[in-house]
């Protein structure tokens, strides 16, 4: 694996680039073992030696960041000048050289030595589509031959029931707090469900609720020493049995959000933006607030902690343009974010009310449904 640019000598270079390169760049990127930064700097160095580059289209591209060696930014933007051509065709020039040169590996050949992923869905809000975006891309991930788990960390338990599923009862020693406060009277791997449905080969592995969840901050708060790293322990004996790990984040900010945040951080040896934070927003000012004392939260954990956790992206649930020119334009605002970027939009779509209603995972009730279809390419890009 290359060496991560050093992030005291690196420049962040801000330009538009279309959803489409910027996924094959990710999963291309991911199988060779490179990280984002590293990957755009190789593609830059073979676009540097091929100034016939031909030209390609750049229809709907979004405002995308990445980092670059120091010095590199001011180089990019000098050579778009020299060939009289704009910075958004010059990135994405070097991306498409780089891909046709970077042929995709095969299954064998690819990196192996990752530790599991790990996504936290979660934002500091409620009723944006937290449970619907964690149940819905675990869905997708195992329908694509990955083995899944799929944590349901929220006390109110709306995933464990909209996938037809009952929550753990209360003192039966084996709900995930038990176990993250060793008081567990039995394996967890017992507390696992196996979803049904035969689109999911078994391998999408459901960790239901329990309402003893809801005591989480006051129990957690008791513990001497090695809070951060509870979630990590319980879920230990496990975790080799899976590909991802999809978490449902809770309700609020505090203490179990500071324990998920922990969870994905970035491990040693771990690629950047491989695990970490997928987080569900609407195209509201709400959100926005909520997402500045979100990351402050962040922030502030890797400040404390001294590890990395990282954004993997925004997903814009409940888009109806027709709503207005403000729905509009807040939906404008989040996509104009670098980093992280916007990796979905998805509609306010009758079908995800419908499979919560009858209780069936999203990608049986409707497997052909926009949001199904949506999902699937979200998972291809986040599986990567």
């Amino acid at each position: 694996m290359a060496a991560e640019i050093e992030a005291e000598s690196a420049e962040k270079l801000i330009v538009n680039l279309s959803p489409e390169l910027r996924r094959d760049l990710r999963i291309r990127a991911a199988e060779l073992g490179l990280n984002l930064s590293d990957a755009t700097a190789h593609a830059l160095s073979a676009w540097y030696a091929r100034p016939d580059s031909p030209p390609v289209e750049v229809k709907g591209a979004k405002s995308w960041g990445t980092y670059l060696p120091a010095g590199g930014v001011a180089r990019f933007t000098a050579e778009c000048q020299q060939r009289d051509i704009t910075k958004v065709q010059g990135i994405s020039q070097a991306i498409t050289l780089w891909l046709l040169a970077s042929p995709a590996l095969s299954a064998a050949a690819r990196l192996v030595s990752q530790p599991v992923k790990r996504i936290l869905v979660a934002i500091q809000k409620g009723g944006v589509g937290k449970s619907f975006l964690a149940g819905g891309i675990a869905q997708a991930l195992a329908e694509m031959g990955l083995r899944v788990l799929l944590i349901d960390y929220d006390p109110q338990g709306h995933l464990t029931r909209r996938l037809g599923q009952a929550m753990i009862p209360l003192d039966t020693g084996g709900s995930l707090l038990d176990h993250m406060l060793g008081l567990a009277r039995r394996h967890i791997r017992r507390s696992l469900v196996v979803l049904p449905q035969s689109r999911f080969g078994e391998r999408l592995h459901l960790l239901p609720a329990c309402t003893d969840a809801f005591l989480f901050d006051v129990a957690l708060s008791r513990m001497r020493a090695g809070r951060e790293e509870s979630l990590a322990r319980a879920l230990e004996p496990i975790e080799a049995d899976y590909d991802v790990v999809v978490l449902d984040g809770p309700p609020s900010l505090g203490l179990a959000m500071d324990i998920a945040m922990h969870y994905v951080h970035r491990r040693p040896g771990e690629l950047a933006d491989r695990s970490g934070i997928l987080m569900p927003v609407w195209p509201d000012l709400p959100s926005m607030e909520a997402y500045d004392l979100f990351d402050s939260q962040r922030r502030e954990l890797m400040a404390m902690t001294r590890v990395e956790v990282d954004e993997l992206g925004f997903v814009v649930n409940a888009y109806d343009g027709r709503k207005g020119a403000s729905v509009q334009a807040r939906r404008e605002e989040w996509e104009q974010r670098s980093a992280p970027g916007v990796l979905a939009v998805f509609g306010d779509l009758k079908e995800a009310r419908e499979a919560q209603d009858r209780a069936v995972p999203l990608l049986e009730y409707d497997p052909h449904c926009e949001l199904s279809t949506g999902l699937r390419a979200l998972a291809r890009e986040v599986a990567a």
